[in-house]
């Protein structure tokens, strides 16, 4: 209710930004929380959020999932320098093509990994937040 009422103050930008931060906050409470199911996943979440500000939200989800995107990008980086010292021997032309392949859908992984990491530093910069201040979870849990 409350997102239906700010949202009439807040850019579209903003609003796209609150949304992806909040899918973020759900996914860290989900991958953390210690039983499943949709409203106790919902309540986790709403205690992680009721009193803050938007920006503290955006700043908290999107700086999560920056953490994700990295580390994505990161073990995308070292299985192509891996896959980049493999070869194949003469003649396996089944082999090398399948490794043609691999690199070419692991690149195309990476790029992707590379923009939605540009765009999640955009986004956490348009709000005046210094992408690498993560925000880590309390030792407790979300």
């Amino acid at each position: 209710m409350w997102r239906s009422h700010a949202a009439a103050d807040m850019s579209p930008e903003q609003v796209s930004d609150f949304d992806e931060a909040v899918q973020a906050i759900r996914i860290r409470v989900m991958s953390v929380g210690n039983t499943t199911g949709s409203e106790w996943i919902e309540a986790e979440m709403l205690k992680l959020v009721n009193g803050k500000t938007v920006r503290d939200v955006i700043g908290t989800g999107l700086s999560w999932k920056l953490e994700l995107t990295v580390a994505e990008r990161e073990v995308l980086e070292d299985s192509l320098r891996k896959n980049a010292l493999m070869r194949t021997r003469p003649g396996d032309t089944e082999s090398a093509r399948y490794l043609a392949d691999l690199h070419d859908r692991q690149a195309a992984r990476l790029e992707a990994a590379l923009r939605e990491e540009a765009q999640i530093r955009s986004s956490l910069a348009a709000c005046g937040i210094q992408a690498d201040s993560h925000r880590r979870l309390p030792a407790s849990g979300p």
